[in-house]
């Protein structure tokens, strides 16, 4: 059986920009009334024929969609087709990137269009239709939001909408008109715009921006893309990312936990060679696993971390330096720099208390990131120091038989665990100064601490209770160090021999990047 659902087109165009969710629904549905009518399309001639509800499965009563605009556009067609899918994902499947090329398409003209659920016999008076599409923007369940800025002043926006009373889509160049090169950029963008999309709608979710954080600063100078979505357990998750010129940020609020980063490149005169960055960013990523293990942390909520990470770094793999890249810091002032933007990262879990017989007991997982870096002076006079800290604070129940599920209660019998509390911090800070362009200071600090405490119950009654910690720290002058690399590689140049001061750099950053485990800070 093909189910077949009526089709109501409403025309001409009525909804203008005050029905988006920044609009008034009332004042919008006044003002479309007196010039909207409505037809209604071809639809069965037998009203038993089941027809599917908006959200996509069948239904005791018969349900029809009211359509914004009579339209047979590709953008359109797709919405008529997915409006009948049970899923966000499923409804959202394509429709960012078609509505991404449609508006390239038309040179920027703006787009409106929805598909509203309503019950068979329902009213379809325009007035009350108006203010329904509007509401349906304003109340949505899932809504995605992506604005562009682009490098003539013109601003392109765009907004997808869904909930059980349907499906809408708007988009709209504000303050210009896009140049021909920016119109054929938003249209190779469809594509990656989308795959962002489906990997934040999938379960569980994903961060898949691939370019899309990779701006043209000839075309586009920069971006929000938003979205609030409703997981299929009925929750709430939530996604933001924002970048301009100097600065980006992410924050991903989901049911398992919060991601939240921000990167400040200082505009670029931080940023070492790319060997050099993605040195330093392996280097993180090895760190997070290794903080997630030791915090019994939600391993799924890592990997977005680290996929957040890894890929808001990539953005420096091609964005062209400052004009005064090489004039603020040389090669031998970068030498002790991690290479990559200051940042301040942090992902945390929602605290539980999962024993009912020790509220205070918490079960959490905490764990935050930093580079600082701090310039003073010029080019031939310059003082430059770089702090790198991390700091984790877990706690977890764990029971004393891995093959026996823990299941915590009230009563003694359910009271055998380990309960592990956690607390570990790291810092590291380099420092160099020079006069007269000559460098007469390179010191480096590092130190971590460990400690865990666990307690372990039988019965209910404590059984042991056990502190472990360790700590280390170490200082280095390098300045000698530094100076004979140097010379080595002065002489390698004038006798026309390859360059190795990175590859020697590189095998010494241990004595100076963020280390947090105390046994491997070496003496």
């Amino acid at each position: 059986m093909n189910p077949i659902t009526a089709i109501i087109r409403t025309t001409p165009t009525y909804i203008t920009a005050s029905t988006t969710p920044s609009g008034n629904s009332v004042e919008a549905a006044r003002s479309t009334a007196a010039s909207s009518r409505v037809s209604i399309g071809q639809s069965p001639s037998s009203a038993d024929i089941d027809t599917y509800n908006a959200k996509g499965t069948l239904g005791s009563g018969q349900v029809r969609y009211v359509w914004e605009q009579d339209g047979i556009d590709k953008l359109s067609m797709l919405m008529y087709s997915a409006i009948q899918s049970s899923s966000t994902a499923a409804r959202f499947q394509g429709l960012g990137a078609a509505l991404l090329e449609q508006l390239a398409a038309t040179g920027g003209q703006r787009i409106s269009q929805s598909g509203l659920a309503v019950n068979n016999g329902a009213a379809t008076e325009p007035m009350l239709l108006a203010l329904q599409q509007a509401r349906l923007r304003e109340f949505a369940t899932d809504s995605v939001t992506f604005t562009l800025n682009t490098a003539s002043g013109a601003t392109v926006s765009l907004g997808l909408f869904n909930s059980a009373s349907g499906l809408a889509v708007d988009a709209e160049v504000l303050g210009g008109s896009l140049t021909a090169n920016e119109l054929k950029g938003l249209s190779m963008m469809a594509g990656t715009f989308q795959t962002a999309l489906n990997g934040l709608t999938q379960e569980p979710p994903s961060l898949r921006l691939g370019s899309l954080v990779k701006l043209d600063p000839t075309l586009f100078t920069g971006l929000q893309f938003k979205a609030q979505l409703q997981t299929a357990g009925g929750a709430q998750q939530t996604f933001a990312l924002e970048m301009d010129e100097h600065t980006r940020s992410l924050e991903l609020q989901a049911p398992s936990g919060n991601v939240k980063l921000n990167f400040d490149t200082q505009g670029g005169t931080l940023l070492g060679s790319e060997v050099q960055r993605q040195a330093a960013v392996s280097n993180y990523l090895n760190q997070f696993d290794a903080a997630q293990k030791r915090g019994n942390g939600d391993e799924q909520l890592m990997t977005l971390f680290k996929d957040a990470f890894r890929q808001l770094n990539s953005v420096d793999d091609t964005t062209p330096r400052p004009t005064n890249h090489h004039t603020l810091l040389n090669k031998t002032s970068r030498l002790l720099l991690s290479g990559m933007a200051d940042f301040t990262a942090s992902v945390t879990q929602p605290e539980r208390r999962s024993n009912p017989m020790r509220k205070n007991e918490v079960d959490s997982f905490d764990y935050n990131v930093s580079q600082t870096t701090t310039l003073k002076g010029g080019a031939a006079n310059l003082s430059l120091q770089q702090d790198q800290r991390s700091e984790l604070k877990a706690s977890w129940h764990e029971s004393l038989n891995p093959w026996v599920e823990l299941r915590l209660g009230l009563d003694s019998e359910s009271q055998d665990y380990r309960y592990h509390e956690v607390h570990d911090q790291a810092s590291s800070s380099t420092r160099m100064a020079f006069v007269n362009n000559v460098m007469i200071e390179a010191t480096a600090t590092q130190q971590a601490s460990q400690q865990e405490r666990v307690r372990t119950y039988q019965q209910a009654e404590l059984q042991t209770d056990v502190t472990t910690s360790a700590a280390n720290d170490q200082s280095r002058d390098l300045l000698e160090i530094l100076e004979n690399l140097l010379a080595q590689d002065r002489q390698a140049r004038r006798l026309g021999v390859a360059s190795s001061l990175e590859q020697q750099i590189q095998s010494l950053r241990g004595l100076w990047l963020l280390q947090p485990i105390p046994a491997l800070i070496d003496d």
